[in-house]
């Protein structure tokens, strides 16, 4: 279940280094899933109506190289399976000569509005999709907290954080990552992997704490980076390498 849309990057998407943000890169992807299932019972508004929503609970994201202002770009995705619980899309960017500039790896659940928990996976809506039943699920890394973090910053999550699901949308937690790291760090380098896992929720009002640890050692430069609640607990957990540009 395969769809493409051409997109357009326009200056406003990317960062002062003239590549996509990686909220920007989120959106795009979002963008581009809603549209293919927008004439479908799968699509926000048909999944709102219901008191249901889709949410992404883990990401594993390779850059080979990020889109810059006036490019003009692929974006597609494909609904490559699911099981009682999970679903699974994965996403590419790829430029005008077709080379694959990101590649994204996705988890989903269908989320109850109002309970706020997860529901199992709507087989009917699956079927009607096209998309199969996975007999074996894709593998992502398991991601803990680090013991301990260089830096800690208080943010709240205002009211244009939130998304139709009505808690923080994914993209936002990059803001905050980038945000924790050093301004000439990130003129220099280039994000190359990213792995991040939604624990739990984030919601308005809330005030947490985006905690980071950057780390150069002999296996490349990496930041460790946690999304903390003010009661301790992890919200999300992201792990990102770099390369110098």
């Amino acid at each position: 279940m395969k769809y493409s849309e051409q997109k357009h990057i326009e200056f406003y998407e990317c960062d002062e280094n003239q590549h996509l943000k990686l909220p920007a890169m989120v959106d795009l992807m979002m963008s581009v899933s809603e549209h293919q299932l927008s004439k479908g019972d799968a699509s926000t508004n048909a999944l709102t109506a219901r008191g249901l929503g889709w949410v992404v609970t883990q990401y594993h994201i390779e850059v080979t190289n990020l889109p810059q202002p006036n490019d003009q770009i692929t974006v597609t995705t494909n609904a490559v399976g699911y099981n009682r619980f999970l679903e699974y899309r994965d996403f590419t960017f790829s430029d005008n000569q077709g080379n694959e500039l990101i590649k994204v790896k996705s988890e989903w659940v269908l989320f109850d509005l109002k309970k706020r928990k997860m529901v199992a996976t709507d087989e009917k809506m699956m079927t009607e999709l096209g998309i199969p039943l996975l007999k074996k699920l894709p593998r992502f890394p398991r991601l803990r907290p680090q013991k301990e973090y260089q830096t800690k910053q208080q943010y709240r999550v205002r009211y244009d954080d939130l998304d139709t699901n009505h808690h923080m949308t994914n993209g936002h937690y990059f803001s905050w990552f980038i945000d924790t790291l050093p301004r000439e760090f990130l003129q220099q380098h280039l994000v190359q992997t990213i792995e991040i896992k939604f624990n739990q929720e984030v919601t308005y009002g809330q005030k947490p704490f985006a905690c980071v640890q950057l780390e150069d050692n002999e296996d490349g430069i990496k930041s460790f980076h946690l999304i903390e609640d003010e009661a301790g607990n992890s919200r999300a957990v992201c792990e990102l390498t770099w390369r110098q540009i």
